[in-house]
């Protein structure tokens, strides 16, 4: 009887089938065939590679190889599809999996969106209650002048650097990382803005910059308004003239910006107070937007304009002179009276 030989071919085969076996098990075993059952986080940063996300993977435990994790996502085409975030995945969830979750971007459930013109008390509330943070560590590290030193703000707290935006934080994001990335990304936008230029408004400073559209954005509700209420401000500050600016003395009470004012709460004493003190207050009263930032930043050109008032409806009535001013007061009183029966009167701010 004749012995069998092994054919080449079926050493090829048998390589082949291997080599399938392989790559499946590193797609769809990850973390291999008995893996524990711990969560693991995974904070994928902008700006990193494929290959940066992949080994952080691996770090971590999800992935015992990165090589099938990188050859599947170039050939779905999803290298470039990746979405920074924090993601919490169970070990042993597939490679296809993993790479569809870091596609589709973090889930609403997870995302924390921070509305323009909080304080940081407002702000902190809304962390410490996403996070499960207890909102003591925001209020204290909010005035931690070591951690406001490393971030290179002289400001007395971090009020006005907490960016509006939507954050990936998941529930035991600490108060500092929070806060920190929140801040550069304040920074990044305000070097951004005044990049390519001789010089700013003035010759304001970043901060300075940031103090105004702070007040600006307390003001304003439309867009189209900010940069004419920012050079109203301007143009008084050129002058030597008091900002006498609402906002400023509901935040030196303690009590927001937006807050109605009595003749009493003009006289409280305090570098906030622009009623009382010239120039800017120290530092921002609340959390500027960027459409803010920008229209202090590029605010309406050649306009004269010294004062305003609410129209009662969000917008406002601008003068050149205090005669034109007291005009539109009359005209924005006799509005709100007329609307009373139809609508809950608005505030009649003057400036």
């Amino acid at each position: 009887m004749r012995a069998r030989t092994f054919r080449p071919s079926r050493w090829a085969l048998l390589l082949l089938l291997g080599a399938i076996l392989a790559v499946a098990s590193d797609l769809f075993l990850p973390a291999g065939p008995f893996p524990d059952h711990e969560r693991r986080v995974v904070l994928v940063q902008r700006g990193q590679t494929l290959r940066q996300v992949g080994e952080e993977l691996h770090r971590v435990g999800l992935l015992h190889g990165t090589l099938g994790f990188l050859v599947l996502a170039r050939a779905m085409r999803l290298d470039r599809s990746i979405r920074a975030g924090q993601y919490s995945f169970p070990p042993g969830i597939t490679v296809p999996a993993l790479l569809r979750a870091l596609e589709r971007g973090m889930s609403g459930l997870n995302l924390i969106t921070i509305p323009e013109g909080l304080t940081t008390a407002e702000v902190s509330l809304l962390l410490s209650n996403h996070l499960g943070v207890p909102v003591a560590e925001f209020d204290s590290l909010a005035r931690d002048r070591a951690f406001l030193d490393s971030l290179d703000i002289a400001a007395p707290t971090i009020e006005g650097y907490l960016a509006p935006d939507s954050y990936e934080f998941l529930p035991g994001t600490s108060a500092e990382v929070a806060f920190r990335t929140m801040a550069l990304r304040t920074q990044e936008f305000l070097l951004r803005a005044a990049a390519g230029r001789d010089s700013l408004p003035l010759g304001l400073s970043l901060q300075q910059i940031l103090t105004l559209a702070s007040i600006v954005e307390a003001e304003a509700q439309f867009d189209v308004e900010r940069p004419r209420i920012a050079r109203v401000y301007l143009n008084r500050l050129a002058k030597g003239m008091r900002l006498q600016a609402d906002p400023t003395v509901g935040y030196a009470l303690g009590e927001g910006p937006r807050r109605r004012l009595s003749l009493r709460d003009l006289r409280h004493d305090s570098p906030f107070n622009t009623y009382l003190y010239e120039g800017l207050p120290p530092g921002p009263i609340c959390n500027p937007g960027r459409a803010s930032i920008a229209g202090v930043i590029d605010p309406l050109p050649d306009a004269k304009d010294l004062f305003f008032v609410a129209d009662g409806h969000g917008h406002h009535l601008f003068a050149e002179t205090y005669q034109q001013h007291l005009a539109h007061i009359r005209t924005a009183r006799a509005k709100r009276e007329s609307a009373a029966d139809r609508l809950s009167p608005a505030a009649v701010r003057a400036h």
